[in-house]
């Protein structure tokens, strides 16, 4: 079970239930669609693509990295909208595209994109939003499932494009996660336990962030944006005791002894949660070390909660 801090669980909590209506069937020939499509902003290492992915847990997901995005006009090898297809055919039910670093579409923003390369790349993530597949786009096989839903004899033919754009439209959820670092200014408050810790960046107003985001994208989302502040120490104490409850006992230890150290190293390097899985490899590293220098003190360890109740 994952922990995650206040400001996690709060925009974890928002979006749930509307991934669940994106999904489910419940938009299904809806002639006035809900907008389900959800932007989560915030900075580097604040849990933008861990909330997403936490969000689609138990459904199928569809990671893409803007960045990486291969548009439809590169004859070399697939494109994106190929595997977004070929991923939707293959669906028995709903699903979550999880759209990471969005903001690179931003208009002279961020990434070593050319002019026009950005704008065939936000053309074609447009389409995506709107529900609408790219006439160049090779249809895939309808899902070969037991015949309950889909006639036996039309499953192994290409999907009607009409039919699959409904289903996107209807049975998807996009969420978009950026940093929009334009929207983030700094202040006098401070990060870190030390006098020198770098400034924090304050949670920009309403008016900074759709300042920040392109008018044409932002109406693909819901007006509402889920913002994501950066992971305090408070932040990251607060998960750290209670991992510390899921870990193996005989690494507890360890992972107290330099939860302080990890912590420090995610605030000036803006890890955000990752930070937890290094420090789970070092408690594991010690944990093995000591039990090989001394069997008999590693097994006789007690039960270390982190100083919760159990």
């Amino acid at each position: 079970m994952s922990v995650l801090s206040p400001a996690q669980k709060r925009v974890m909590e928002e979006l749930m239930p509307i991934a669940q209506i994106a999904v489910d069937g419940t938009r299904d020939g809806m002639s006035l669609l809900p907008r389900t499509h959800s932007l989560i902003l915030g900075p580097s290492g604040s849990g933008k693509t861990f909330i997403a992915k936490k969000i689609a847990e138990g459904l199928p997901l569809l990671t893409i990295n803007v960045a990486t995005w291969i548009l439809l006009s590169n004859k070399a090898e697939p494109t994106t909208w190929t595997s977004i297809v070929d991923w939707l055919g293959a669906l028995p039910t709903g699903g979550v595209i999880l759209l990471d670093e969005i903001d690179k579409l931003s208009a002279g923003g961020s990434g070593a994109f050319t002019h026009e390369y950005t704008n065939y790349l936000r053309l074609e993530v447009h389409d995506l939003l709107d529900g609408s597949i790219p006439i160049s786009v090779k249809m895939p096989p309808k899902p070969d499932f037991d015949g309950t839903s889909i006639p036996w004899e039309t499953q192994l033919l290409p999907w009607d494009r009409d039919d699959l754009g409904r289903f996107l439209r209807e049975r998807i959820m996009v969420i978009g996660c950026g940093a929009w670092q334009s929207a983030w200014r700094s202040n006098s408050r401070k990060l870190g336990f030390t006098a020198e810790a770098t400034p924090a960046p304050e949670p920009p107003s309403r008016a900074q962030i759709l300042a920040s985001i392109d008018p044409e994208l932002r109406q693909r989302f819901r007006d509402t944006v889920a913002i994501l502040p950066p992971m305090t120490p408070e932040d990251f104490n607060w998960v750290a005791k209670r991992l510390a409850l899921q870990i193996p006992p005989e690494a507890r230890e360890a992972w107290r002894e330099h939860m302080g150290t990890a912590i420090q190293m995610a605030i000036d390097g803006t890890l955000g949660m990752r930070v937890f899985e290094e420090l789970l490899l070092t408690a594991l590293v010690l944990a093995k070390q000591q039990k090989t220098k001394n069997p008999e003190k590693a097994g006789s360890r007690g039960l270390d909660t982190g100083g919760l109740p159990v």
